[in-house]
């Protein structure tokens, strides 16, 4: 009910935007879905994250879901086709799966296999696109998946300075969910159309 009331409140606050100005309809409509983005994100995220407190879930959530989100930055990959959707697959990914991962014990060499796994994918997989934002451009593809490759770096050397094995395995675990983000596989199920900028 609410994704169907934000394109409402983001005209209501786009206009006391405008309040004092006139402006063509064209920026009317930019500045609308900046505005509808925001508010469904921060939706989204007020939803995860209330869900996380309600088991006691705040600070893994939190581990996942940045190690999910700096993987991500520069890797791209899958998206949810409506917000309800997105924030129910949010809360799936980054509360109800991490209360079940939270207590698995890892291995030193498990997680070495593990990291390497997600490192070699994101090495050959990413940037993946969407069908609604295709990468033409070919010099941007790679210096996004060196970027991707520094960022997965980085959350991989985090693993092994963490003493604690629950945030080893959080934090694998929110590159692991990137890694599925962005797999052809994954596009595959989805029925989704991948390497969207070969069809120009």
């Amino acid at each position: 009910m609410f994704s169907l009331t934000v394109p409402n409140m983001a005209a209501k606050i786009t206009r006391t935007i405008f309040r004092d100005r006139e402006v063509d309809e064209d920026r009317f409509a930019i500045v609308k879905y900046g505005v509808e983005i925001f508010l469904v994100n921060v939706t989204k995220g007020i939803t995860v994250y209330l869900a996380a407190a309600l088991l006691g879930m705040i600070w893994q959530t939190l581990v996942v879901h940045l190690s999910y989100l700096i993987v991500r930055r520069h890797s791209f990959g899958l998206h949810a086709k409506t917000s309800l959707g997105c924030t129910i697959t949010s809360v799936v990914m980054f509360v109800v799966l991490p209360y079940f991962v939270r207590g698995v014990q890892l291995s030193g060499w498990m997680i070495v296999i593990i990291s390497a796994l997600i490192l070699l994918n994101i090495a050959i997989f990413s940037p993946s696109d969407t069908e609604n934002m295709p990468l033409f451009n070919a010099q941007k593809r790679h210096a996004l998946r060196r970027k991707s490759i520094i960022n997965t770096f980085f959350i991989i050397a985090i693993v092994f300075i963490v003493p604690m094995q629950t945030y080893k395995v959080l934090i694998l675990f929110g590159c692991l969910l990137q890694t599925i983000m962005i797999h052809p596989l994954s596009y595959k199920l989805l029925m989704r159309r991948y390497n969207n900028y070969e069809n120009v």
